[in-house]
């Protein structure tokens, strides 16, 4: 039996800006990752394109940059449980995660040993190939939908298909890269692309 036999297809899933909105904090000044638990919110439309690709035999695999600790900005008990406030959201639209994989590093961090290079944070696939081996994935029927460039990087690496969310047109560009408006919109790409 190959791999491919056995083993389901993915997406992986970036969480901000894709499943959960960002939020404009006057501490930092900046749009950022929610802090806190109560700043959580879902992307409209997320949460049915998370579930129309869990319904077409997907894995739902989460592997999200988290740096807000290593640079000060927030403890790491607020960060989880934002954590945990996004699974409940989730949970509510009847959206369960396969797996959940974060980096809290930042390679410009300032708190001692979240700080400096890390072989887990995005563009790096180690949590995508970690989630292949621990939850018997396919990368070669797979894909990610993220909203930057480190997203896209990080699905080539992992030899997984990027889609590319940018809240404009749905469209292919270069390299093989698909672009989609939102989450929801690049499950019905996904979906039609098969697997």
């Amino acid at each position: 039996m190959g791999i491919g036999e056995i083993s389901r297809p993915a997406v992986f899933l970036d969480r901000d800006g894709v499943l959960v909105q960002d939020v404009f904090y006057p501490e930092s000044g900046e749009w950022e990752a929610p802090w806190r638990p109560d700043d959580v919110r879902l992307i409209e439309g997320a949460a049915s394109g998370a579930r129309r690709l869990a319904a077409a035999g997907f894995a739902l695999v989460l592997i999200s940059n988290q740096g807000a600790h290593a640079k000060g900005k927030a403890a790491l008990r607020d960060l989880w449980l934002a954590h945990e406030r996004f699974v409940a959201l989730l949970a509510a639209e009847g959206v369960t995660l396969d797996g959940v994989f974060y980096s809290y590093a930042h390679p410009d961090g300032i708190v001692p040993h979240f700080s400096g290079p890390s072989l887990d944070r995005k563009p790096s696939p180690y949590n995508v190939l970690i989630a292949v081996a621990q939850l018997d994935l396919d990368p070669k029927r797979s894909w990610f939908v993220g909203d930057r460039e480190t997203d896209v990087a990080c699905a080539i690496a992992a030899d997984v298909k990027p889609v590319l969310v940018t809240g404009g047109e749905t469209a292919e560009v270069g390299d093989g890269v698909l672009r989609a408006s939102s989450l929801a919109a690049a499950a019905e790409l996904i979906v039609a692309a098969g697997h």
